[in-house]
């Protein structure tokens, strides 16, 4: 008989054990839950927040005379139009041409074999 009472207490451990597993592991979802839920929230009034300011943006710019709407647009003078072709008006300037390096190889003249040894042998 004591078998069989020390099998049931130990088999009530195991269902114990078992059970509190479970309770535990039910309580981490909760709260795995309960995270998200915060997350998802915070990142739709980042949303919310980006949508509201884009939207004054826009606002903005028609009440001061800006528009979004290109088909209308005229340059503010034919200078600026030439001058300055990129978005917004500016440009940057173009580099100036390097000699040898911004030609074509076809146009370029062949190097000698002295040139080449210089080029190899140049300590720096």
């Amino acid at each position: 008989m004591s078998d069989i009472a020390g099998m049931k207490a130990e088999l009530d451990g195991l269902v114990r054990e078992q059970a509190d597993r479970r309770a535990l592991r039910e309580q981490q979802g909760e709260e795995i839950k309960a995270r998200s839920q915060e997350y998802m929230t915070k990142q739709v009034q980042a949303a919310e927040r980006y949508v509201q300011h884009v939207r004054e943006m826009a606002q903005r710019k028609t009440k001061s005379g800006w528009s979004t709407d290109r088909s209308h647009a005229e340059p503010a003078s034919a200078f600026a139009a030439e001058e300055y072709p990129g978005p917004g008006g500016f440009a940057p300037p173009a580099p100036p041409a390097r000699p040898g390096r911004d030609e074509p190889r076809s146009t370029r003249r062949p190097r000698t074999a002295a040139e080449e040894d210089e080029d190899f042998n140049n300590p720096w």
